[in-house]
C-alpha cells in the first residue's frame, strides 16, 4: 500500500502531460545505463589506532543507485528555484487571505475527489478489503462530511488505502526502476513517472480540472514554509529526499507487526514529538548573519520579543540545524515563557563547519564548544548593538550534544571571560552524554542492531521497519499514542538517523579540507557514490579516521596513535572538566535514568558533583520526556529561576 503522496499536477492538457512523460521515461531509460562507481580505501590490512573498530562486521547503509544524478540534481535546483520565488509568495498571499481552518478542510476536499484512482488500483492489485473501505470512505465523507470537507469516516475507523498506478505497475512486477526527480513534480521513478498518467485520467476532477488545480494548489501553500525550510536546513536536501521516496515505494507496510516494548530506545522515539505546536511559529522568527572573525558569516534564526526580556541562546543536538524541529519546539517554548531566542546549529552541523569552525573536523568537544561560545558571543555583541537595553538576562541551553558543549562552556569561563567571551545567566543541559567515546559506541550499536536478524530474513525485516516509519510519518501521530516498535527495531532507527547526519558532517568537512581519506571523486552534479563511501565510517571510525589525525596535527598532548587516542577521548569526557563544572552554581542538567548515553557509574557522577542541579527523572530514555508538559514546566522554572537570581552578566 502506498502512503499518503502528492497527486499529478498537470499544466496542460492530459494528453500532452502523457507524451511528455513517456518521452522522458524513454530518455532517462537510455541514460540509465551510467554505472556509479565507489572507490574506498581497504581497511582490511590496517594496525594503527582504533583497528578493531575498522574490521567489524557493519550493516550497509541503504543507497539508491543514481545513473543520471546530474540531470536529477538540476531539475531538482530547478524545482527549488521556481518554489522559493514564484509559488512561495503566491503561497503567503493566499495564506494571509485564506484562514487556516478553511485550508484545512479543503485539503480533507482534495483528498476526497482521489477515490476513483484509489479505487481502482485497489481491484488492479486484487485488494478487496482496501477497494471496500475504499468505497465506504467516500460515500461516508461526501455525504455525512459534506462533499469531503470533514473526514468523519477516519473516526469511524474507516481506514484509507491509497494506492496508484506505480504501486499497481510494482505488484503486476514491475519492481525497481531508475530514480528521477520530474520537474515541479518532485522525486520520482520511470515507473512512478509514467503511473502519473493513468492516475490522472482515473481522477474524479478530471471531468472538470480546474477544481482541482484549485484544490492542490490549496494543499501546496501550507506545505511550501516547511519544504523549503527542510531544504534549506539540509546541507544537501537532494540526497535524503532520493532515500527517502524510493524507500516510500519500496516497501509494503499492510501486513507489518506492531508489537512494542517500554524499553529506554523506544520511549526515545518519543522525542518526535518535541516540534512546535502552533505551525507558524517558524516563519515568526527571522534568520540573521553574523560575521565571525575568520571571515565567515554564520546564519542563525532570531524570535525578538516586542519589549525587554531575557534572551535563550538555543544549541541542538548532534549534526542539528537550528530550524531542526526540536530547536523550534524548544525555541517556541522559550519564547512563550517571555524570552527572546537565537537558534544556532550545532558545530557538528554543516551550517556550523562552513560558518564558525576553527577545526577541519569537529568531534573534539573543547575546540567544538569554544568555537560555539565565540560565535555566540559575536552574536550577541551584534544584536546588543542593534537592540540596546532590550535584553534583560542571558542563558544557554543546549540538547544532547549542544547540552555536552553547553557544560564545557560552564566550565571554561574563567578563561573565556579573560578572552572577553560571553557569560550566561543559566546554563541548562538537556540530556548530556557524560563520556562521548561511550556514546558514539552506543549509536554504533544501535545503527548495527539489525546484525541480530537472521541473515535470511533481515532484508525483509528492515524493509518492515521503514514501513512502519514510512506508515506512521503520514498518519495523525499524537504524543500519548504508543509507537509500533520494538526494542531492537528503535535502537536501528536511531542508530540510523545519527549515521544520517555523519555522512554530512563527512562529505562537508572534506569539501572544505580533504584529509585524502575519501577516495571517491565528487562534484556539486555527482555525489551519490560519495555518500555510499562515506556511510560505511562508524562514529568511532570518524574519530580514529578523521578527528585524531587533525588533533594530533594541533596539539602535541594527542599523537597519532592508541595513547593519543586515549587522550583526545579523556579530553571529551565531562570529568575532564569536573572541578570547574561542579563550582559553577549556575548550571542546570536534566537527565534519565534510562538514558542509553549513560552509564550507571555517569548517573552516579552527575549526582556527586551537581547535587540538585541535575534533575534526574526515571524514564525517558534520551530525549524521549522533553515534549511532556510536567517536563517542559520544570524547564521554564529553571529558565525563569536564572531571570530572577543573576543579573546580566557581560
Amino acid at each position: 500500500m502506498r502512503v499518503e503522496t502528492a497527486p499529478p499536477r498537470r499544466s496542460g492538457a492530459l494528453g500532452s502531460l502523457a507524451r511528455s512523460l513517456w518521452i522522458v521515461a524513454c530518455a532517462l531509460v537510455l541514460l540509465a545505463s551510467c554505472a556509479s562507481t565507489v572507490s574506498r580505501r581497504d581497511w582490511s590490512h590496517y594496525t594503527g589506532p582504533g583497528a578493531r573498530y575498522f574490521q567489524q562486521e557493519e550493516l550497509p547503509f541503504p543507497h539508491v543507485d543514481d545513473p543520471i544524478e546530474p540531470v536529477n540534481r538540476v531539475s531538482a535546483y530547478v524545482s527549488y528555484v521556481g518554489l522559493r520565488y514564484v509559488l512561495a509568495p503566491i503561497a503567503a498571499v493566499y495564506r494571509w487571505i485564506v484562514p487556516r481552518p478553511v485550508r484545512e478542510h479543503l485539503v480533507l476536499a482534495w483528498k476526497n475527489l482521489l477515490f476513483p484512482a484509489r479505487l481502482l488500483n485497489n481491484l488492479l492489485q486484487g485488494k478487496w478489503r482496501g477497494a471496500s473501505e475504499e468505497a465506504q470512505r467516500f460515500a461516508v465523507n461526501t455525504s455525512v462530511g459534506v462533499l469531503g470537507l470533514w473526514d468523519p469516516a477516519t473516526r469511524w475507523h474507516i481506514e484509507a488505502h491509497p494506492e496508484d498506478f506505480g504501486q499497481t505497475f510494482a505488484h503486476w512486477g514491475w519492481k525497481e526502476s531508475a530514480y528521477v526527480y520530474l520537474p515541479f513534480l518532485g522525486p520520482s521513478t520511470v515507473r512512478d513517472g509514467l503511473g502519473l498518467v493513468p492516475d490522472a485520467y482515473a481522477e474524479l476532477a478530471f471531468v472538470d480540472r480546474d477544481p482541482a488545480i484549485a484544490l492542490g494548489l490549496n494543499r501546496k501553500s501550507d506545505q511550501v514554509e516547511p519544504g523549503l525550510r527542510t531544504i534549506e536546513a539540509n546541507d544537501d536536501a537532494y540526497e535524503p529526499a532520493r532515500l527517502l521516496y524510493t524507500l516510500d515505494r519500496r516497501v509494503d507496510i499492510t501486513d507489518y507487526s506492531g508489537r512494542s516494548d517500554a524499553s529506554a530506545p523506544t520511549q526515545t522515539l518519543d522525542s518526535i514529538f518535541l516540534e512546535p505546536q502552533d505551525p507558524d511559529f517558524p516563519e515568526r522568527g527571522s534568520t540573521e548573519h553574523v560575521r565571525i572573525a575568520r571571515g565567515e558569516t554564520l546564519p542563525y534564526s532570531l524570535w525578538l520579543q516586542p519589549h525587554p526580556a531575557p534572551i535563550v541562546y538555543l544549541v541542538p543536538g548532534l549534526g542539528g540545524h537550528r530550524l531542526g524541529d526540536s530547536s523550534l519546539g524548544l525555541a517556541e517554548l522559550f519564547f512563550a515563557g517571555g524570552s527572546s531566542v537565537v537558534a544556532v546549529s550545532n558545530p557538528t552541523n554543516w551550517e556550523f563547519i562552513v560558518g564558525a569552525s576553527t577545526i577541519d573536523q569537529p568531534g573534539y568537544a573543547p575546540v567544538d564548544a569554544r568555537d560555539l561560545h565565540r560565535a555566540i558571543t559575536a552574536i550577541d555583541r551584534e544584536l546588543a548593538g542593534r537592540f540596546p537595553g532590550r535584553f534583560e538576562s542571558k542563558r544557554l541551553a543546549g540538547l544532547s550534544m549542544g547540552a555536552f558543549q553547553t557544560l564545557f562552556i560552564a566550565a571554561d569561563e574563567a578563561r573565556a571571560k579573560a578572552e572577553g567571551l560571553l557569560a550566561f545567566d543559566v546554563y541548562l543541559a538537556l540530556d548530556p552524554p557524560v563520556n562521548l567515546e561511550y556514546a558514539m559506541t552506543k549509536l554504533d550499536e544501535f545503527y548495527n542492531a539489525p546484525l541480530e536478524f537472521p541473515v535470511e530474513d533481515r532484508a525483509r525485516r528492515i524493509d518492515e521497519i521503514f514501513g512502519k516509519v514510512l506508515y506512521l510519518t503520514h498518519g495523525d501521530l499524537q504524543p500519548e499514542m504508543e509507537l509500533p516498535f520494538t526494542r531492537l527495531e528503535s535502537e536501528f532507527l536511531i542508530g540510523l538517523a545519527f549515521r544520517l547526519d555523519l555522512q554530512y558532517t563527512i562529505l562537508r568537512t572534506q569539501d572544505r579540507h580533504d584529509l585524502g581519506v575519501l577516495q571517491t571523486p565528487r562534484s556539486k552534479l555527482r555525489r551519490a557514490p560519495a555518500y555510499v563511501e562515506a556511510s560505511e565510517y562508524s562514529f568511532l571510525e570518524y574519530m580514529y579516521a578523521f578527528v585524531l589525525p587533525t588533533c594530533a596535527a594541533r596539539d602535541p598532548r594527542i599523537t597519532l596513535d592508541d595513547a593519543g587516542a586515549a587522550r583526545m577521548f579523556a579530553d571529551c569526557d565531562l570529568r575532564a572538566i569536573e572541578a570547574p563544572l561542579a563550582a559553577n552554581e549556575r548550571v542546570r542538567v536534566f537527565a534519565n535514568e534510562n538514558d542509553f548515553l549513560l552509564r550507571p557509574e555517569d548517573l552516579a557522577w552527575l549526582r556527586e558533583h551537581l547535587g540538585s542541579r541535575a534533575l534526574i527523572f526515571a524514564a525517558g530514555g534520551h530525549l524521549g520526556n522533553l515534549h511532556r508538559e510536567a517536563i517542559q514546566a520544570l524547564i521554564q522554572d529553571v529558565v525563569s529561576e536564572g531571570a530572577q537570581e543573576a543579573p546580566a552578566r557581560e
